[in-house]
C-alpha cells in the first residue's frame, strides 16, 4: 500500500512539475517601478523555441513625469518594437511578432533619471 502510494504521489509530482514547466515557457512577465533620479537600464529576456508560431508581447506603461524608452530586439539583433514614453500619454498596447527562434531583449532606459512611473509587461507564447 505504502509502495503504490509512493508510486502515485511520484506520478503525480511529475504532471505538475512538467505542467508548470509549460508555463514557464509559454509565458513570462514582470513588474517593475521607476523612480526619478535612479538609473534604470532593465533588461528583460524570452527565448522563443522552434515549436512556437511566434510571440506577443504586452506592455502597460504609465510615466507620471519625465521620459522612458524601451527598445524590443529579436534574437538577430534586429528592432521590433522601440518607442519613447512621456507623462503625457500612457503606453497600453499588445503587439505579436513573427517567430525568429531564439532569445528576444527588451531593454527599458530611464531618459536622463527624470522618469517616474510603474510598468508591467507580460511576453505570451503564439
Amino acid at each position: 500500500m505504502i509502495k503504490r502510494n509512493l508510486g502515485l504521489s511520484i506520478i503525480i509530482g511529475i504532471i505538475l512539475f512538467m505542467m508548470t514547466g509549460c508555463i514557464v515557457r509559454n509565458q513570462s512577465s514582470a513588474h517593475n517601478t521607476i523612480k526619478e533620479g535612479i538609473e534604470i537600464s532593465d533588461i528583460y529576456t524570452y527565448n522563443v523555441e522552434e515549436d512556437f508560431k511566434g510571440m506577443k508581447l504586452e506592455i502597460n506603461l504609465i510615466i507620471t513625469k519625465g521620459n522612458v524608452k524601451f527598445e524590443l530586439k529579436n534574437p538577430n539583433g534586429n528592432i521590433q518594437w522601440s518607442e519613447e514614453v512621456t507623462s503625457d500619454k500612457a503606453l497600453k498596447e499588445t503587439k505579436s511578432f513573427d517567430k525568429v527562434v531564439g532569445e528576444w531583449t527588451l531593454i527599458f532606459e530611464n531618459i536622463d533619471n527624470t522618469g517616474e512611473g510603474e510598468f508591467d509587461l507580460q511576453f505570451i507564447r503564439l
